[in-house]
Parts: structure tokens; C-alpha cells; sequence
């Protein structure tokens, strides 16, 4: 494998330069497997990578993050008996650390083949690409090249930190147009893009599997079913039911068990509101 990575034509503009805003051209490993940490660090190291920064437990990752600002981070998707280990949960830290110059580092996870919708949890946590073993080096010269060519914007959003998950741009035709940019382009009105979201966020709530979550989609649609108008009023429930989800995952994987309340609380400032209506 390493004979064929040193045939590679050029070397990672990943690693050619730090970046302009400050970051090295260093890539931070994790990986808690040996033999498979050591063969991915000869594969960067092909790739062009002068040096790697190396971690074997997601703690460690952290504070090297900080530290000395990654170029992109790489990291396996195992399952892990510790908690701690859990790597989205790591990636949700990285892209929720508000105002830390790491937040926008691409993320590459490394995989056995998944499903769909473990594909699309992780996609959702703010992971910027996948990786399925085996690894050929030429798939990951290529998918490193990708994230320096093709950069995705940064979204920031009640529910969601991360690169853009829409990879095509929107076009003029098709099924119900969702982000504000549809809006001011004219191909929608808020009214519309309002009612498209909420029955994407239902469908992805009912996804989820959580009661609790998909007694929130369920209030954000009976919400939006019975307003006429979208003004920054209604906008206010609508981000609510966003934070309120939001809030749902953090305390899920904080172990919180008082994750009732914020729904319970959420359904009855919705009721207040409608019946002023």
C-alpha cells in the first residue's frame, strides 16, 4: 500500500502550506486501534504530510485540537465500550465550541460500511467526510484534496454547526425550497419554506425514534398547519422548537433524565401562542 501512495503524481495541497487563517498543515490521527494508527500515519505521511499529530483517546484529541489547530482531523468510527470514546459526541464538542478557532476543521471519520441513517447522524453532527476501510491511498489523497478544493461553507444554526450539508447547489424547479437564501431569491415564500421545514424536521424527529422528539415535530406541525402568515413572530416558535431539540441531544448524551420538562414546557408556550391567535 505505501509503495503505491509514493507513486501519487503531487503531493496534498493539504499539506503543501498552513492555511491563511492561522492553521498548520499538520493533521491530527485518532485512533485507538495500534496497527491501524500506525499503518494511517504512514499513509498521510505519503500523502505529504510532514508530521501527524497522533491520539489514541478522544480526550487527548481535544487538547491537541486546541492547542496547535489541526489542518483536518481524522479519526476512526469504532465502537467504543467508553462513552467518552463516542465520536460524534466528540464532533458535536468540536463544532458546538463557540468562537474556538478549531470549530470549522474538517473532520474525516474512518468506517466499516454503514447504514444510511448512521451515515446521516454523523453527517448531522458535523462530520465533513467518510472514509470506508479498507482504505485505498489514492481514496484518501483524493477525499484530502477534496476539502482544500471544495470547501463547504460553515452554517451555524440552533440545531446544527457544520460544514454545509446541501453539496448541489438549489435549482429553480423541484420539491419545496427550505433555507432563507430560497426566500430572498424569490423561488419561495417564507410561508412556504416554513411549512416545507417543518415536515422535513417531523420526518426527521419521527427517524429518531425518540418520543420526546417527535412530540416536538409533531408540535412545530400543528403550529405551522394553523398560522396563515409568517412574521418574525412565528419565526420566534419555529427556532424555539429548534433550540427545544436541540437541547433534547445535548441532555441525551449528557445522561440528563429531565428531558420531559423542556418538551412539556415548549408544548404549553405553543398552546399560550396559538390561542392568542
Amino acid at each position: 500500500m505505501k509503495a503505491r501512495a509514493r507513486n501519487l503524481p503531487v503531493m496534498t495541497q493539504a499539506f503543501s502550506k498552513p492555511g491563511s487563517d492561522g492553521r498548520g498543515e499538520i493533521p491530527l490521527l485518532l485512533e485507538s486501534n495500534g496497527f491501524l494508527r500506525n499503518l494511517l500515519v504512514g499513509l498521510l505521511r505519503d500523502a505529504g504530510a510532514r508530521d501527524v499529530m497522533v491520539a489514541k483517546h478522544g480526550v487527548t484529541a481535544l487538547s491537541h485540537i486546541a492547542e496547535r489547530k489541526p489542518s483536518v482531523i481524522i479519526a476512526d468510527w469504532h465502537a467504543h465500550a467508553d462513552p467518552e470514546e463516542d465520536r460524534l459526541k466528540l464532533v458535536r464538542k468540536i463544532r458546538e465550541s463557540a468562537n474556538a478557532p478549531f470549530r470549522d476543521t474538517p473532520v474525516v471519520l474512518i468506517s466499516q460500511p454503514r447504514s444510511r441513517r448512521e451515515i446521516e447522524n454523523a453527517r448531522d453532527a458535523g462530520v465533513s467526510e467518510f472514509l470506508v476501510t479498507p482504505i485505498a491511498p489514492v481514496t484518501l489523497y483524493d477525499r484530502l484534496n477534496s476539502l482544500e478544493r471544495q470547501p463547504r461553507d460553515f452554517i451555524c444554526a440552533s440545531r446544527f454547526n457544520g460544514p454545509d450539508r446541501r453539496r448541489r447547489e438549489r435549482r429553480v424547479y423541484g420539491p419545496a425550497y427550505k433555507r432563507m437564501a430560497d426566500v430572498e431569491a424569490g423561488l419561495t415564500t417564507p410561508m412556504e419554506a416554513a411549512r416545507a421545514a417543518a415536515i422535513a424536521l417531523c420526518h426527521e424527529t419521527q427517524l429518531t425514534g425518540d418520543p420526546l422528539a417527535i412530540r416536538v415535530g409533531r408540535s412545530l406541525q400543528r403550529f405551522i398547519t394553523a398560522i396563515t402568515d409568517y412574521t418574525p413572530v412565528e419565526a420566534e416558535v419555529v427556532e424555539m422548537h429548534r433550540a427545544a431539540l436541540a437541547q433534547l441531544m445535548r441532555m441525551a448524551e449528557d445522561g440528563n433524565p429531565l428531558r420531559k420538562p423542556v418538551v412539556t414546557g415548549l408544548e404549553q408556550v405553543v398552546a399560550k401562542r396559538m390561542g392568542r391567535r
